[in-house]
């Protein structure tokens, strides 16, 4: 038997996503009318919230009204004057806050519907399909009922050939020096960016190493930003990044850093820049096992968690010996200690965090940081919307958007309150926040009662499921080849791992359901069982669940040895929420370069 923990070889970096090509959008949800507290239902459009606890996106007002007309807020104050037929929630004992705005998500599947559920009202993502952009303009501009948060985007990146970014299966167009920044930018600009992201990062943080952007194209990509009237920010993950994107101009940096604490004289020197830091402390302490998001996600009824937000929380990244996450945390009280302004955001939907529930875990990473109730709430609302420049929201305030959050208790005294939601509104409509949760899902089909048995004496057809498939890093530019036979009554996989693309794969890769990336419910069995004889190498399994097209596949590697063996690796070794739940199962070759050759028979799931 071959038992490993599941992590073995993996690196933060290494975001491999072997149909990430397969990545799509979900359709909007209808919505019902929700429900408040004491048993009242959810008023829409025009209505008042009174005698509430207000924070206003900047400061605590106790006792106030709050009264919405057709989606946006009327009139703020207390003991305001009311129409006798409008309709009324009665806020005592509760906290109204405006919607959160998350200052650094990836929307990918149904992460939009997965925020709004947990009061992130607003997104700012900082790289995904640019082709989404044009519909979430003529969204966000729409007073109307809607599933989704708003989204406002950089779109596209910019990084280097092979850097970080390019291992997502998203479009990407590379920079190789500073010519090009100019028609770079004015390109992001007309698809629809709302600001431009910028790569600084060789990996060195992480024990390793891929291409980054020279500094030269990075002040070139800053200057050019700014001559089109955008906001340029920059991905760093060490102090000397961090230092160097400040000093070239940038406007924003999105990830604090762990390999060193800044000195307060730094720290004080960004301040006076106005730089702001979307510290992402939600993924960073998730690398040192502490997982704020767990711990919220333990607080939270079943009902409103996806099966997405457990498997992105669930998974893991290993990150290498040596940094400390209270460097992270000291980076962030040495830099708000400064005056430097500090926007909440996740990362997600990265390893240990999920889509809108992680908001709540890093508003407490955010106090463990020493800010108080009202500075970090600002973080995640007034704060945000004013380093983005994102219109009408993150305040409760004449002419504003309604997006507003209902919470019982109250904020100021406790922060993980955040959690207790009771009404969510978005455009001055209630949002609904049951979801399927963990029940299976039309999308999710069952497994057979009999054994699941792959033993290829029919040849490629697996006799279950899609079949099998060549998958190689050539979906994202790479040159690595892989070819798929059955000799002597099993599968052989033959290929060569190339440069070309900063992350090579190559191999097979096992579809389970009818069509490619539907999963199936294999609950009851526990156990991947297969047969294997190679070259010596050490390859790799990837397990693909629900959702997977938008998730980083938890792996578990494997030796294919000169002569047959059977591997028997239990399902729970795969980091993921629910490993019964599969929709595809990847056999793969990566790191060392070259070729490789390896047989599979008698694939089991039991």
């Amino acid at each position: 038997m071959n038992r490993n923990d599941g992590s073995s070889g993996r690196k933060i970096w290494v975001l491999l996503a072997a149909v990430a090509a397969l990545i799509v959008v979900s359709a909007p949800l209808s919505i019902p009318r929700g429900a408040v507290a004491s048993g009242q239902e959810a008023p829409e459009e025009s209505f008042a919230i009174v005698d509430v606890t207000l924070f206003d996106g900047e400061t605590f007002r106790r006792q106030h009204d709050v009264w919405v007309e057709d989606g946006r807020i009327r009139r703020v104050g207390s003991g305001l004057e009311l129409p006798d037929d409008l309709p009324r929630v009665d806020g005592r004992g509760h906290t109204l806050l405006p919607g959160f705005i998350d200052g650094h998500v990836h929307t990918f599947g149904g992460t939009l519907g997965d925020a709004l559920r947990f009061g992130v009202t607003s997104v700012l993502d900082q790289f995904t399909d640019s082709g989404l952009l044009a519909g979430a303009r003529t969204a966000r501009d729409d007073i109307a009922r809607t599933a989704e948060a708003d989204l406002f985007s950089a779109g596209m990146l910019a990084t280097a050939p092979g850097g970080h970014g390019t291992q997502f299966g998203l479009r990407v167009e590379p920079l190789t020096g500073p010519e090009g920044a100019a028609a770079w930018v004015r390109a992001r600009k007309e698809e629809g960016s709302d600001w431009i992201k910028i790569v600084s990062e060789d990996g060195s943080a992480y024990r390793g190493e891929i291409p980054s952007l020279e500094r030269e194209t990075i002040a070139a990509l800053i200057a050019a930003a700014h001559d089109e009237g955008l906001l340029a920010v920059v991905h760093v993950s060490d102090l000397e990044a961090a230092l160097e994107a400040v000093s070239l101009g940038a406007d924003g940096l999105v990830h604090t850093w762990f390999d060193a604490a800044i000195s307060e004289e730094d720290a004080r020197s960004f301040a006076r820049t106005g730089v702001f830091v979307v510290p992402t402390l939600s993924v960073i302490m998730g690398l040192f096992g502490d997982s704020t998001g767990l711990r919220v996600l333990d607080e939270t009824d079943e009902s409103l968690v996806s099966p997405m937000q457990r498997q992105t929380l669930s998974n893991r990244f290993e990150m290498p010996e040596g940094p400390d996450s209270e460097v992270a945390l000291e980076n962030v009280r040495r830099l708000h200690a400064a005056g430097v302004r500090i926007v909440a955001g996740t990362d997600a939907p990265n390893p240990g965090t999920a889509t809108g529930l992680s908001m709540h875990g890093e508003l407490r990473l955010l106090a463990r940081a020493g800010l108080e109730s009202h500075e970090v709430l600002a973080a995640a609302t007034s704060v945000a919307a004013d380093a983005f420049a994102v219109p009408e929201r993150g305040r409760v305030a004449e002419g504003t958007i309604a997006d507003l959050l209902l919470v019982r208790g109250d904020v100021g005294e406790d922060v993980t309150r955040t959690a207790d939601i009771v009404t969510i509104w978005k455009d001055g409509y209630p949002v609904v926040r049951e979801t399927a949760g963990t029940a299976l899902s039309p999308a999710i089909a069952p497994a057979p009662d009999g054994p699941v048995v792959v033993d290829f004496e029919d040849g490629l057809d697996s006799g279950f499921g899609f079949g099998w498939q060549v998958t190689t890093d050539a979906m994202n530019g790479g040159a690595s080849t892989a070819d798929l036979a059955v000799e002597e009554g099993a599968l052989v996989v033959r290929g060569e791992t190339r440069t070309g693309f900063a992350f090579p794969w190559a191999g097979a890769i096992w579809f389970l359901g009818d069509q490619p990336m539907q999963a199936v419910d294999f609950s009851g069995r526990s156990v991947l069982r297969f047969r294997t004889r190679g070259d010596g190498r050490s390859y790799t399994v990837m397990l693909f669940g629900a959702g997977a097209a938008a998730t980083v596949p938890p792996t578990v590697p494997f030796v294919a040895g000169s002569e047959w063996a059977v591997v028997e690796i239990p399902l729970e070794n795969f980091a993921t929420a629910d490993p019964s739940i599969i929709a595809g199962l990847a056999f793969v070759a990566q790191a060392p370069l070259g070729s490789f050759a390896f047989e599979l028979d008698d694939l089991e799931i039991r």
